[in-house]
């Protein structure tokens, strides 16, 4: 159970290296039985998934500064799960269940609220319950990555089956 790519804005070589790191995670330990549960206890799956994806990142693209939940400006609540500090870039993931508007929406404040340079942007979706259908949330990867494109940007969208 790995995360599979769906839909990107090009394959800049730094999205590749990102893409293919989180592509890689074994996400099955994580999400194979969080369904059903708890919200409280899908959130604690979810912390240790996002810290698990940081670690992986730090030790495949040492040269990037990682932090999880890094919140960008102070006067607004709004965090990033997983922030990447490079040399005249910025990398900004997000984890959430795979629907279309906490992707559109997640997009949206992230690309306003982020400085003026150079955004890879990565949308990770999981699983959030047994009828929810990823195919609306592959549509707006669609549109996030031209968006993206349009603004000088990059995008990826992956989605763990």
């Amino acid at each position: 159970m790995k995360p599979q790519l769906l839909k990107y804005s090009s394959m800049d070589p730094l999205l590749h290296q990102l893409v293919a790191a989180i592509s890689d995670i074994d996400s099955g330990p994580y999400f194979s039985k969080h369904i059903g549960q708890h919200q409280s206890d899908q959130r604690t799956i979810v912390n240790r998934f996002q810290n698990h994806v940081c670690l992986v990142l730090d030790k495949t693209l040492p040269a990037i500064k990682w932090q999880v939940e890094y919140c960008p400006n102070r006067n607004q609540r709004d965090s990033i799960d997983i922030f990447g500090q490079g040399e005249n870039f910025v990398i900004a993931i997000e984890l959430d269940k795979h629907r279309a508007d906490q992707v559109a929406k997640k997009f949206v404040s992230r690309m306003a609220i982020l400085p003026d340079i150079r955004i890879y942007y990565v949308s990770l979706c999981y699983p959030g319950t047994a009828r929810m259908n990823s195919t609306e949330c592959v549509k707006y990867f669609g549109y996030c990555a031209d968006l993206s494109k349009r603004m000088g940007n990059e995008y990826a969208g992956l989605i763990i089956q």
